[in-house]
């Protein structure tokens, strides 16, 4: 908390000096403890309440079955296309890429309905970041706020948004779901419902080659590309 008088002291969220009777201390769940003015309480709050919530939800590794936080855990893909939830441990002797590698198989293992793609249609001119207002050459994120405001951001305003403490959720990026589900950027509606049916049958928990990650990766990324916006 910035000192500025007796009776005034700066807030931690804008850097607005405020009166001592006007300020509010709020305990983050790392146990910092930060002063806000009016504007900022709420969000301050939010983000306290998130950060809680999310340091407090707990999975099961599908490699040595323990219970780990959620945040601790990684997202797996094994050579056949089986995804995998694992502990660090579990994680670092996986003979696999994780998801976020652009050169692992699909969630489901289908590759027959589309080439993945990792780029918009020509007319990505179109894209502009919400803060920044930069023109983009690749889709920007879609952030919801604490606030519950919409923003489309660059990967450097998506940064700057959760060191803040601002970002409630940050949605799919159609690029990402159209690599999960190996569909091509002019999929039919009817073509993605086919090569979504496919590939939830084989990510099905109870399926040898599913599992709960896999299913839940397939069904937000066939979700997201049927969202217009």
């Amino acid at each position: 908390m910035a000192v500025v008088g007796d009776d005034r002291v700066g807030c931690d969220g804008c850097g607005r000096t405020v009166t001592l009777e006007n300020l509010t201390t709020v305990t983050m769940p790392d146990g910092q403890r930060v002063a806000c003015c009016p504007d900022c309480e709420p969000h301050a709050r939010a983000a306290a309440r998130k950060g809680g919530s999310l340091d407090q939800r707990r999975d099961t590794c599908d490699g040595c079955t323990g219970t780990f936080p959620v945040a601790d855990l990684e997202t797996v893909v094994l050579d056949d296309g089986t995804v995998l939830t694992c502990c660090p441990s579990c994680a670092t002797e996986a003979p696999t890429a994780t998801c976020d590698d652009a050169s692992a198989p699909d969630a489901g293992g289908a590759t027959d309905a589309g080439p993945a793609t990792d780029s918009e249609p020509a007319d990505t001119d179109r894209y502009r970041c919400t803060q920044c207002h930069d023109q983009l050459a690749e889709e920007p994120f879609r952030v919801t706020t604490v606030d519950e405001r919409t923003e489309r951001l660059c990967v450097e305003c998506k940064a700057t948004a959760e060191d803040r403490g601002i970002v409630a959720a940050v949605d799919m990026r159609k690029t990402r779901a159209r690599e999960i589900l190996g569909v091509a950027p002019d999929v039919t509606d009817d073509e993605l419902r086919a090569v979504y049916h496919d590939q939830i049958k084989r990510a099905h928990p109870d399926r040898k080659s599913g599992s709960r990650a896999a299913f839940q990766l397939v069904t937000e990324a066939y979700e997201r590309l049927r969202d217009d916006e």
